[in-house]
């Protein structure tokens, strides 16, 4: 039998009369349950402190071992073109790590960022560029963090290196085994 929009029906079950009634329309689902998300791992990132001479090992905002370094030979001021010989500052990123036969282990970073390449052209533009005979030098690269050839300089604090980051080989070596190709590295002034 039909009432309104529903379909209802007697059933008799057990010597008990049972009535029912159905509408056309379906209940609404029940809702899923609640997806649960694993927190991502820790981020584990690099900080160099060019003014501090220090390189940090973090994860996620814990700092887990901070090592000395030292920089370019001018160290104060952010690289700008090839041979300036200073330091790079911004953030950057580890693209290829390797064994090195002076300076122990290598981790290559992706200087220049497209950042660094809007300062050089900016500065180029303007004239800020030395002249090298009838050109000005490109922006350059090759910058990372490496250990040394000879750890007396490290040690004397000598900023000796075209603009990498160095750091006494048993450093760099234990660094090098703590991050993956793709970590990130910040490096202020």
């Amino acid at each position: 039998m039909r009432r309104g929009g529903q379909r209802c029906a007697l059933l008799l079950v057990g010597g008990a009369l049972l009535a029912g009634c159905a509408g056309t329309e379906r209940p609404a689902a029940p809702p899923p349950p609640p997806i649960v998300q694993e927190a991502p791992p820790p981020e584990r990132w690099i900080r160099v402190r060019k003014t501090e001479r220090t390189l940090t090992l973090y994860e996620d905002r814990q700092p887990v071992k901070t090592y000395p370094v030292v920089l370019g030979k001018d160290p104060l001021w952010a690289k700008l073109y090839e041979g300036d010989k200073r330091t790079p500052e911004g953030e950057y990123h580890i693209v290829k790590k390797y064994y090195h036969p002076f300076w122990s282990r290598f981790m290559l970073l992706d200087y220049p960022t497209p950042y660094n390449q809007e300062i050089y052209a900016w500065s180029r533009a303007r004239g800020l560029l030395p002249e090298r005979g009838h050109s000005v030098p490109g922006i350059g690269g090759a910058v990372g963090i490496h250990g040394t050839e000879d750890e007396t300089l490290n040690r004397s604090g000598v900023n000796w290196t075209a603009g990498c980051v160095s750091l006494f080989n048993r450093d760099v070596e234990e660094l090098y085994d703590l991050v993956p190709v793709g970590t990130r590295v910040v490096i202020e002034r």
